[in-house]
């Protein structure tokens, strides 16, 4: 028995779901039939990078799949994107943000003064580490068009700490912590050496470290950069995700060596 279809030549929109994801990207999937008649004429339509005609703020990434049916009508299935393309968190439109820890490294170094300096004294390096750090890190994932570039984002305002897990010394030995270290400063500065110094013998030098207790963490932190980046094209947008974490830097603990009674 044939039936006859007096319904619109156009696309019809039978089916939309739509899905939001926390980087501010949008997605419907949508399901139009028409005519098989009018099929060829409407399927341009439906062309990646155009608008979706029932939701104009959507794009269409990729060409809608057809399927010709055995009753006279054609299936369209296709998904168009949307993006708030905010980058920062505001009050209207907020960016989760997740903190994590990466592990890092850097050089810690000593050095050894004598003061009054002379040819006689030996000025020098001591004893060197490298340090193991536990560092945050913060990851935001949002949305941006194909031409901007990551250079353009704001730093997050979150304080990035540090924990420094332990120090190897380049001269071997076992692990320490920065309580153990502090402490063989410590020590070393409330001990004394003798030193020749030109025109009166050996002389008693008194160190003094210029170390601070509790400092070496900050003293190593440097500045926030961006240390990994993952991008995906939406066609008209891409989703980013971008980890910040902190720069590490070498840092350096003098200890200073003077003559009993030398300011």
């Amino acid at each position: 028995m044939a039936h006859t279809y007096y319904g619109s030549d156009g696309l019809i929109l039978t089916s939309i779901s739509r899905q939001n994801f926390d980087s501010g990207l949008s997605r419907v999937d949508c399901i139009y039939k028409c005519r098989t008649t009018k099929a060829d004429d409407l399927e341009p339509t439906l062309a990646a990078g155009l608008r979706l005609p029932d939701r104009q703020d959507f794009l269409i990434r990729e060409n809608a799949t057809r399927k010709d049916e055995t009753d006279g009508f054609t299936t369209f299935t296709v998904s168009g994107f949307y993006a708030t393309l905010v980058t920062s968190p505001n009050a209207v439109t907020p960016i989760p943000s997740v903190l994590g820890a990466q592990l890092s490294s850097c050089d810690l170094l000593t050095t050894i003064k004598y003061l009054p300096s002379s040819t006689s004294t030996s000025d020098g390096l001591g004893a060197n580490y490298r340090l193991s750090v536990l560092c945050d890190t913060i990851t935001r994932k949002f949305t941006m068009l194909p031409t901007d570039s990551v250079t353009s984002l704001n730093f997050p305002e979150e304080t990035l700490k540090t924990k420094i897990l332990s120090a190897s010394s380049y001269a071997g030995g076992g692990p320490l912590s920065v309580d153990e270290l502090e402490a063989a400063w410590l020590q070393d500065s409330a001990a004394s050496r003798l030193s020749p110094i030109y025109g009166a013998g050996l002389q008693e030098y008194v160190a003094k470290s210029q170390y601070i207790p509790g400092t070496l963490e900050a003293s190593i932190s440097g500045l926030v950069e961006i240390m990994n980046i993952n991008r995906t094209s939406f066609g008209s947008y891409d989703e980013v995700t971008v980890t910040w974490g902190l720069a590490l830097k070498s840092a350096t603990v003098n200890l200073v060596y003077r003559i009993m009674g030398w300011p």
